[in-house]
């Protein structure tokens, strides 16, 4: 060996995976909490087409430093990736994201029920 390393490095690839996700109701709010560690604000893109919501994330792993070569690398490019289907009680205008902590909290506001109204007769 003469005292260098011979070990192969594989070529580095991106992978995809779905963020682990809670979706609770409350009363006036549907609140969606997805976990995508490593990230931040700018590593996020939402989507809003239609009735469609997508969730992107994108962490880039790290690269050695000036001088270094890198040997094995576990920690690689990983893409966060969900889609979810927003039905009709979701006031989509009204969306509100927050990244805190590597959790993507998405605070869906309910559209408020129209109630009956009773009519008089004149």
């Amino acid at each position: 060996m003469n005292g260098q390393a011979t070990l192969e490095v594989e070529k580095e690839n991106t992978n995809v995976i779905s963020p682990l996700t809670n979706i609770i109701e409350k009363e006036k709010e549907v609140i969606l909490e997805a976990e995508m560690v490593g990230l931040t604000r700018e590593d996020i893109d939402l989507e809003l087409n239609g009735n469609d919501l997508t969730i992107v994330g994108k962490q880039r792993g790290n690269s050695a430093p000036e001088g270094y070569s890198t040997l094995y690398k576990e920690r690689g490019h990983i893409e966060y990736r969900r889609s979810f289907t927003l039905g009709s009680m979701v006031k989509k205008e009204s969306i509100n994201a927050k990244y805190e902590n590597g959790v993507l909290k998405l605070t869906l506001p309910k559209v408020e029920e129209t109630e009956p109204k009773k009519l008089k007769i004149n």
